[in-house]
C-alpha cells in the first residue's frame, strides 16, 4: 500500500472518529473523549486519533474504544495500525465487576495483520479517590477463533490539578505472539470541553514502536 493511500485512510479514520464524537455527545449519560494529534517534521509524518466513549444501560455499563496510528520516516511507512473494541460491564459491588470484551486490531507490519478476539474477565477498582484512580482487569479468551489468550490491563489516573491530568494505561496479551501496549498522556483542560496535551504510545506488536504526539481533544 502506497503512503498516499495510507494518508487517505488516515483521513477517513479521522472522519469516522469525529462522527462517533458527535453521536456520543448527544447521548444521555454519556462520557468520553476524542483526541487528534501528530506532527510533520522535514517530510516525516506521524498521525494519531482516538475515541473513548462510555454510557450506561439498564443493567450494564458499556465502553467503546477506537484508535488509529500512522507514521512514516524518509518516505517509508513505519507504522500503520488501529483498533476498535466494545466492552460491556456488570458491577456487582463498588469495587468489582465482570465484563465481556470484543476487540479487533490491525497492524500492517505483523505476520498476521488482523487480530480478532473475544474475552470474558474480571475487573477490580484498586483505588478511587478525588485525585487518584487505579483499576486492573484480567481476562481469558480466544484469538482469531483458534488461539487461547490471557490479557491483563492496568489503568492509572492522577489529577495533578483541577485542569491537569496524568494517565497511564498498560496492556499485556499473552499469546503465541505476545502484545504489549503502554499509553501515557498529560492533558490540560482549556475550558469545559476542549483540551490539549502530550501523548506517547509504545507497543511491542511484535516489533517495538513508539509515537509521541501533541494532541488537541474534546471531552464530554
Amino acid at each position: 500500500m502506497s503512503p498516499k493511500v495510507e494518508r487517505i485512510l488516515a483521513v477517513v479514520a479521522t472522519v469516522c472518529a469525529v462522527g462517533i464524537l458527535f453521536i456520543a455527545s448527544d447521548a444521555n449519560g454519556a462520557s468520553g473523549q476524542f483526541d487528534l494529534g501528530g506532527k510533520l517534521d522535514d517530510g516525516d509524518l506521524s498521525f494519531t486519533t482516538s475515541v473513548d466513549h462510555s454510557w450506561e444501560g439498564r443493567r450494564f455499563k458499556n465502553d467503546v474504544e477506537f484508535d488509529y496510528r500512522y507514521q512514516d520516516k524518509n518516505k517509508q511507512t513505519t507504522t500503520n495500525k488501529g483498533l476498535i473494541a466494545f466492552k460491556q460491564r456488570y458491577e456487582f459491588d463498588s469495587k468489582q465487576y465482570v465484563f465481556g470484551l470484543v476487540r479487533y486490531d490491525y497492524n500492517e507490519f505483523r505476520t498476521i495483520d488482523s487480530r480478532r478476539q473475544v474475552n470474558m474477565g474480571w475487573g477490580y477498582k484498586i483505588l478511587r479517590t478525588e485525585k487518584i484512580q487505579i483499576s486492573n482487569e484480567i481476562a481469558i479468551g480466544l484469538l482469531n477463533e483458534e488461539e487461547f489468550l490471557i490479557r491483563n490491563s492496568l489503568s492509572f489516573t492522577y489529577k495533578i490539578a483541577p485542569k491537569v491530568k496524568f494517565t497511564n494505561k498498560f496492556l499485556y496479551e499473552s499469546a503465541n505472539t505476545p502484545l504489549i501496549r503502554n499509553e501515557t498522556s498529560f492533558d490540560y483542560l482549556l475550558g469545559d470541553r476542549v483540551k490539549i496535551g502530550l501523548k506517547n504510545i509504545y507497543t511491542e506488536d511484535p516489533f517495538s514502536d513508539n509515537i509521541l504526539s501533541f494532541n488537541i481533544g474534546y471531552v464530554w
